[in-house]
């Protein structure tokens, strides 16, 4: 796999059987989600700064562990993919590029760019809130490969907390 290059064919079947089954169990529909899945997306997105503490300049404690990071980074992809399903998406691919901005500017943007495709719900705004899930990637210092397989390991994880009525 190019480690610069995400295959979202994959992952994109795995979030819509994940949703398909969460929404079976709860009886809820996409539309009826929706909102709910954007606040999820930009809470996610908190948490993952939070982790990473970039914005914490009164602070000499480093970022967290690689591995909960990833599984923070893995919890965005799995909201922002589930609502890409929503618009049909069909992209296989989503190639990671750097962005100049430090990370605390790219969390601020990665939120604005989310809360634009709330108002303008469309494949424009998705894909561009949907990049920023490969800039902060390669911030951090991980590769397409990584958030891969994180998030199929995390997608089982979601699998069995429903399974065990989370």
């Amino acid at each position: 796999m190019n480690p610069r290059c995400l295959p979202l064919t994959t992952i994109r079947a795995l979030q819509n059987d994940l949703d398909e089954r969460i929404m079976a169990i709860h009886h809820v529909t996409r539309d009826q989600t929706r909102a709910k899945r954007v606040l999820a997306l930009v809470v996610e997105i908190g948490e993952l700064a939070n982790e990473t503490r970039c914005f914490k300049y009164w602070s000499l404690k480093g970022p967290s562990e690689k591995e909960t990071l990833l599984e923070e980074l893995s919890d965005t992809v799995h909201f922002i993919v589930s609502l890409g399903i929503d618009l049909k998406d069909s992209a296989e691919t989503m190639d990671f590029i750097e962005r100049p901005e430090d990370l605390s500017t790219q969390f601020c943007d990665w939120v604005e760019a989310v809360l634009a495709l709330r108002e303008h719900y469309d494949l424009t705004h998705y894909r561009h809130a949907l990049s920023y899930i490969g800039s902060v990637a390669l911030a951090l210092g991980f590769s397409a490969n990584d958030v891969h397989d994180f998030y199929v390991r995390k997608n089982e994880i979601n699998h069995t907390r429903q399974s065990n009525r989370y």
